[in-house]
């Protein structure tokens, strides 16, 4: 790999003088910010009776229990500290520790589409995906209504290596950069990359425009960044960490922009810490559960600022309190914040916890994460024995036809025999009839009818009426298949979860073929698309209706906990105040318009009641006689003089003019103009 330009105030230097010059002031500032261990004398060994060995036995384990709870709360407390100092920490703080400023030169800059190991894409396949509804597993929510924070941190460094992990090798962190920022892997319709690596305006940028992680120039920045810290790491601090991969299970509750919003939130915290991060948002697997939305999140704890394009200053000290455990549990947290603030937006009742369910005292699940390399395993086992089943079906299927060949022909040879023409019928036998030459390419291509994937239209354009009337066994697959697509809710039917074909509504012309044991491979895969499709519209259907009647139940238990309200102005429009609580479609729901209506009602009475009277006592009660009365004001009756209340009218349809006028009557109000 090539090395870096490695500047130190504006003096460039090699790699030793990267080494001492970090070393010393990282050691500086860990000494200055860790307290002196205090010294305990050795006790003298004596001899022991077995009850007092196991009573040491006991004091040891509560004592070496008691230590590590007080070194976890050292390392919190630690943590938090630094985070303290990271986020609040002035400029003038960050220009006293020592920096070095890593540069690319413009004939240096790395190039985005480098290739990538093949490992990286090996579960990434453009095939359409099999997931079906037995791939669903239960939602992992704890005994109290809590669901964990499911996330995985992978330190990648020169040092000593973690169980189970591989040898550092060098460009694995721009190889990770560019995994990450694969197009086919991101989740579409919303941003999905967030980084604070790069600059999109000011000084710094290299260009400015909105559009951010499109442009490859600014990719290459973002790889750039990850070749010079790996560049860094190895002359500075040879056994130290270079990045940490961190994978965060993301809410498959939430909606798209909703998880982009949570992921943003979330890089916040670490934006405020200085650390240099790059995450993006990927859909699921293809193979995988849908619901596996999940973030690749990749940082480093070593603090950075842009000083330029492919120009970055790094400090001497890291962070490394972040690959402890507080650290993690740290990020567990922050990560649950920013998921129940979205979700609380989204009127989602889910809430996430960062604490463990040891923690919370919740027994565990019972559950377990079985991780890619098993999770992988698995899925070849589950696609073996599918693959077994198929043949199994596509050969019992074959000997049934075979069978039922020979007794056609057995039937034929007993006829010309008859006929005193079995020499003949012999010879036609053997002799093989000439084929159309398109249906003998597709025989040739497609031996066997139940195994017709890869089959479209276009291979049926070159065929002649010779072609059909030579063979149509390729013709009813074809159809169903493309019958089943155009009439899903009649074709297609759920049973117990599993796609069903319903094989008295097809056309005849299909019937025979629909009622076979086994069904052609075009034909099964477009049922069991359709009936992905069509699982999906209904969930989304009964969840748009569950929402609708949750709002329309909170509107109308306002209403009836304000009791009077004034919601409308003289123009019957709703006022502006209760616009966002009660938009049309919510008042288009069932009860929602009439219990506003009542609402209304007495408080529009209890107003206009109370503006007359002001009024009146204002100019008199003399001051209109002889002279029409403004139109709205009336001569209150007494109480044994009015009328009996007007009757309702007979539909319930609450209409405000009518209502309004049907108040004042009962009041006995006679309006005069």
């Amino acid at each position: 790999m090539k090395r870096p330009s490695m500047k130190i105030g504006r003096r460039a230097v090699g790699a030793a003088e990267v080494n001492a010059a970090v070393s010393t002031a990282s050691l500086d500032w860990l000494r200055g910010q860790r307290a002196e261990k205090s010294t305990v004398k050795k006790r003298k060994h004596r001899a022991l009776t077995s009850g007092e060995r196991e009573a040491k036995a006991q004091a040891t384990a509560q004592a070496k229990k008691e230590r590590k709870e007080q070194r976890e709360a050292r390392e919190l407390e630690r943590l938090l500290a630094r985070v303290g100092y990271l986020s609040r920490r002035s400029a003038r703080e960050a220009e006293a520790m020592l920096r070095v400023h890593v540069s690319w030169r413009p004939s240096s800059w790395p190039k985005i589409a480098t290739i990538c190991p093949r490992s990286l894409y090996s579960r990434m396949r453009p095939e359409i995906s099999n997931r079906t509804a037995k791939s669903l597993t239960r939602s992992r929510t704890a005994a109290d209504g809590f669901k964990n924070i499911v996330l995985r941190k992978i330190p990648r460094g020169y040092g000593r290596k973690a169980a189970n992990t591989r040898e550092y090798r060098p460009g694995e962190a721009a190889d990770l950069a560019r995994y990450m920022l694969r197009e086919e892997a991101l989740e579409p319709g919303t941003p999905a990359v967030f980084t604070n690596i790069i600059a999109c305006k000011g000084d710094n940028a290299l260009f400015e425009s909105d559009a951010v992680f499109v442009e490859h120039r600014r990719c290459a920045q973002i790889v750039g960044f990850w070749n010079a810290l790996e560049a860094f790491e190895a002359e500075a601090d040879a056994d130290g960490n270079v990045f940490s991969h961190l994978i965060l299970a993301m809410p498959h509750e939430l909606s798209s922009n909703g998880r982009a919003r949570a992921l943003d939130d979330f890089c916040a915290r670490l934006d405020e810490l200085h650390l240099p991060f790059l995450a993006t948002l990927h859909q699921p697997d293809p193979d995988g559960d849908i619901r596996n939305f999940h973030a690749h999140i990749m940082m480093a704890p070593r603090p950075f600022a842009i000083e330029g394009p492919f120009e970055w200053s790094l400090e001497a000290s890291k962070a490394t309190e972040f690959n402890l455990a507080p650290g993690i549990r740290w990020l567990r947290e922050r990560a649950a914040e920013a998921f129940n603030r979205i979700l609380e937006e989204e009127n989602i009742s889910l809430r996430y916890s960062g604490m463990s369910q040891a923690k919370r005292g919740v027994p565990a699940t019972g559950e377990k994460h079985h991780g890619p390399g098993l999770t992988a395993r698995n899925r070849k086992a589950e696609q073996d024995r599918d693959e077994v089943a198929n043949l199994i079906r596509g050969l019992a299927a074959h000997v049934v036809q075979a069978d039922r060949r020979q007794r056609e022909l057995a039937a034929e040879i007993t006829h010309a025999a008859s006929q005193n023409r079995v020499e003949t019928a012999r010879k036609d036998l053997q002799q093989e009839p000439r084929l159309p030459p398109a249906l003998a390419a597709l025989r040739k291509r497609f031996p066997d009818p139940l195994r017709l994937k890869g089959l479209s239209i276009l291979d049926l354009m070159d065929f002649t009426p010779a072609d059909e009337a030579a063979d149509r066994w390729f013709s009813p697959a074809i159809n169903l298949a493309f019958e089943i697509e155009r009439n899903a809710e009649g074709c297609v039917r759920d049973r117990n979860g599993k796609p069903e074909l319903a094989v008295e509504k097809v056309k005849p012309e299909y019937r025979a073929l629909a009622a076979a044991p086994a069904l052609p491979d075009i034909v099964l895969e477009a049922l069991l698309q359709t009936h992905r499709r069509l699982m999906a519209e209904r969930a989304s259907k009964k969840r748009y209706e569950r929402e609708k009647e949750e709002i329309r139940r909170r509107r109308i238990a306002w209403l009836q906990k304000k009791g009077t309200v004034l919601l409308f102005d003289k123009e019957y429009n709703v006022l502006p105040e209760y616009r966002d609580l009660f938009p049309p479609s919510v008042m288009a729901l069932d009860g929602v318009r009439k219990a506003m209506i009542r609402a209304h009602y007495p408080a529009q009475m209890e107003d206009a009641r109370r503006t007359i009277e002001e009024h009146e006592q204002e100019v008199g009660s003399d001051h209109f006689e002889g002279e029409p009365r403004p139109p709205g004001f009336f001569v209150q009756e007494p109480a044994s003089k009015m009328p009996a209340p007007a009757p309702s009218r007979p539909d319930e349809d609450e209409d405000i003019d009518y209502a309004v006028r049907a108040t004042w009557a009962a009041k006995g109000g006679k309006q005069r103009g």
